[in-house]
């Protein structure tokens, strides 16, 4: 029960983050004129932190048993300098593969972990955020410019990102990838919100109107 008069603020997080007891990761803030979108690492939430290291701990066990396997088969190839059973140039890019895409990966989860974005819509621009390795990249769209937000499965800048979906702010004829560290539910709820906000469209890949 609450107090006669004692009004609550509406609730704008995303689905079930709202009815957690932890502090929600993203919220929505609808505000005078516009509308603010405040996304916060995913290292906050303890279930976060052991699914990062649960994925960073497989990352890192594939690359051990795939570096043993590589290193064996120089080793016997080296030893009869002979590399017919594994062709000398796949096995280099095999080599390089697994030297430059582990390190990447495990930065890259280090990054989604620890970013942090914000996205305020004002009655003239939309301002972006980006906070990661405790470096904060800011990006403002005026709104005369700003062409509508899409939904596109093109791989867009940060390279860190949920690469599956990506959301961003497309603007003459570019595109602006935003709130990198949601997730796909996610991303759809602040592409409606910020649709509504600015009144622009939300559009997905081939001109598909989504809100």
């Amino acid at each position: 029960m609450h107090e006669p008069g004692v009004r609550r603020k509406p609730d704008h997080t995303i689905g079930e983050l709202s009815r957690r007891k932890e502090e929600p990761r993203v919220f929505i803030e609808p505000r005078p004129g516009g509308l603010v979108v405040q996304i916060r690492p995913l290292a906050r939430s303890r279930a976060w932190r052991v699914r990062m290291a649960a994925v960073g701990l497989a990352v890192a066990g594939a690359a051990l048993v795939g570096s043993v396997r590589i290193g064996q088969t120089w080793e016997a190839g080296i030893r009869r300098w002979d590399f017919g059973d594994f062709p000398l140039p796949l096995l280099i890019f095999l080599t390089l593969a697994v030297l430059v895409s582990t390190p990447l990966s495990l930065l890259g989860l280090a990054a989604l972990a620890f970013a942090e974005e914000r996205i305020e819509v004002a009655p003239d621009a939309v301002t972006v955020s980006t906070t990661a390795f405790e470096k904060t990249r800011e990006r403002r769209i005026p709104l005369a410019e700003l062409d509508c937000w899409r939904e596109t499965y093109r791989p867009l800048p940060p390279w860190w990102t949920w690469a599956v979906k990506r959301l961003a702010a497309s603007t003459g004829g570019r595109l602006y990838a935003v709130a990198g560290a949601a997730g796909p539910r996610e991303k759809r709820a602040i592409g409606e919100a910020l649709a509504q906000a600015t009144g622009r469209s939300l559009m997905g890949d081939f001109g598909r109107r989504i809100a």
